[in-house]
């Protein structure tokens, strides 16, 4: 009888422990793969994809977002990625557009026919994704949104190894002259010229003409303070994304984290100079 008690106790104590052991190990997988599984999670097949496919596009958007999130912090919500077929493209993701509202996500459309590495070294999503760091902040101010997600979607690509820093470089002065040779109103400030650069369908000089803001800000940060923009979006995300003010009202919480009247003192410049953005000044490989 004791040598029965015995083994009942025994056995008792192991199928605790192998409880025990079993929710630790769920545990520290929840820890090491957060982003994926978000990531996997919120995917929409809008379109028949194979599973082949699917793997794909679930490797691709899910780097993406996991390096978007290395670089400014884990983002405050859940979002929705829909993704949409589009057979014989001329690239990748020939479209793709920021869902804003309620089911805040992303949609792409694309050719499920190219390779993970073609998808890699595509800008869309890194672009689309680091929408998401900001709150919305309307149409009157899409100059500015969109020149925030033009200067992160190489930063993303550096973190994603896509990119060396001199390619990056490369990247930024390459989009950066061809906005500044196709900008025809030298003699106004850029910001005053974004309803006619929208009305004749120049987005990229929009996108990039924009994008020189947050270089300069970038650029000086380091000069000053030894640390860049991406660190001070890190503490924004932190303590503030979850707020949905408008621009003015992210400009002081920007303000507010990186402790200076940086970002109001060069709104206020960017928003008087004369003619395209100067950047030809800057270390773009930073």
């Amino acid at each position: 009888m004791q040598y029965r008690r015995y083994s009942l106790v025994n056995d008792l104590n192991q199928q605790w422990w192998g409880h025990v052991i079993f929710f630790i190990v769920v545990f520290l997988i929840g820890l090491c793969a957060p982003m994926i599984t978000r990531a996997d999670s919120s995917i929409h097949w809008k379109d028949r994809f194979t599973t082949a496919e699917q793997q794909k596009l679930r490797a691709w958007s899910s780097e993406v977002i996991t390096h978007v999130e290395k670089l400014v912090g884990p983002l405050p919500f859940k979002f929705h990625i829909n993704i949409y077929r589009q057979d014989g493209a001329s690239e990748p993701v020939p479209w793709a557009n920021t869902r804003r509202g309620h089911k805040l996500g992303v949609d792409f459309y694309v050719d499920p026919a190219y390779p993970l590495d073609a998808f890699r070294n595509d800008w869309t999503a890194a672009h689309e994704f680091s929408h998401l760091i900001l709150p919305y902040l309307g149409a009157r101010h899409a100059w500015f949104a969109e020149g925030f997600a033009s200067f992160m979607q190489y930063q993303v690509m550096e973190s994603m190894s896509v990119l060396s820093k001199h390619e990056k470089g490369h990247r930024y002065t390459r989009s950066l002259d061809t906005a500044r040779r196709n900008f025809a109103y030298p003699a106004r400030p850029f910001v005053k010229t974004i309803t006619r650069l929208r009305r004749d369908g120049k987005y990229s000089v929009m996108y990039w003409g924009s994008a020189v803001y947050f270089l300069q800000i970038n650029d000086y940060l380091l000069r000053s303070q030894g640390s860049g923009l991406i660190d001070v979006l890190k503490d924004y995300v932190d303590c503030c994304r979850r707020s949905y003010g408008g621009l003015y009202e992210l400009i002081d919480e920007l303000d507010s984290v990186a402790n200076y009247k940086i970002f109001s003192r060069h709104l206020n410049k960017f928003k008087s100079a004369n003619g395209f953005p100067e950047y030809r000044h800057l270390d773009l490989a930073v």
